[in-house]
Order: C-alpha cells, then structure tokens, then sequence
C-alpha cells in the first residue's frame, strides 16, 4: 500500500533531481537487439561507492561476491509513471535504463520493489553496458 504523503515526497524529489530516462525491456544480443517495451520517464541516478569499513566488518572482501563493484549505481523509479507510460510491471534483471543525457546504458542487476514501496518506488541496482 503506497502511502500519499511518502509519495509526495518522492514526487518532489524526482521534480529537484530527477533525470530523463528511458526503461528499456530488450530481446536478442547485439547487433540484432529488438526493444519490447519502453518507457520515458524521470528517475533518480545515484553513483554506489563501496564502504570499506561496512565490508570489512561484514566479512565480504572486495573480491568476493556480494561486494559493491565499482560502476554499480541504483535507479529509483516511480513505478506509476512505468505504468502510465505501459511499461509492463515487474522490472526484471537484464532490462535496460538509458540515460539519454550522457547516452549511457545500464543493465539492470537486481530490482527491489520493497525496499521503496510505501513511496510507490523501485530501487534497480544498475551497471554500465560496456
């Protein structure tokens, strides 16, 4: 259940400093890729940088699975503007969110619809397409 007041405040965030994208659900491997589905929306890009103390202290080296690697950042979406625009829910890994102001793709990793959901948001853990 979103709660209104919590969605406000995400609505006025992505407003101060949200940024044009375009979610992207993709078939097919380069150079024969087909776009299912998409849809333009603003979103909220954050850079991820590792906390070597949190690491250290959970027991997971930077080699390890499980670590923060460099070039990962997390996308939070609004999950009404995906339906509004009839991108079909759930985000999966392996779609795409483009970032058209620096032409970037980034792959989705790994989709967290609860950590946000009383906001109406999805949390993507992304990474750059190289």
């Amino acid at each position: 259940m979103v709660d209104l007041s919590t969605q406000a405040a995400y609505e006025e965030a992505f407003a101060v400093c949200g940024v044009a994208a375009t979610v992207q659900r993709v078939s097919g491997f380069a150079p024969n890729v087909t776009v299912l589905a998409q849809a333009s929306i603003t979103a909220i890009v954050r850079n991820i940088t590792a906390d070597s103390t949190a690491t250290a202290s959970a027991g997971i080296g930077a080699s390890q699975m499980g670590s923060i690697e460099q070039g990962d950042r997390t996308v939070i979406v609004m999950a009404s503007d995906l339906s509004a625009a009839g991108f079909p829910l759930p985000v999966q890994r392996g779609d795409q969110v483009v970032l058209p102001d620096s032409s970037e793709v980034l792959n989705v990793l790994r989709v967290d619809p609860y950590k946000r959901a009383l906001a109406g948001a999805i949390e993507l853990t992304v990474v750059g397409v190289s």
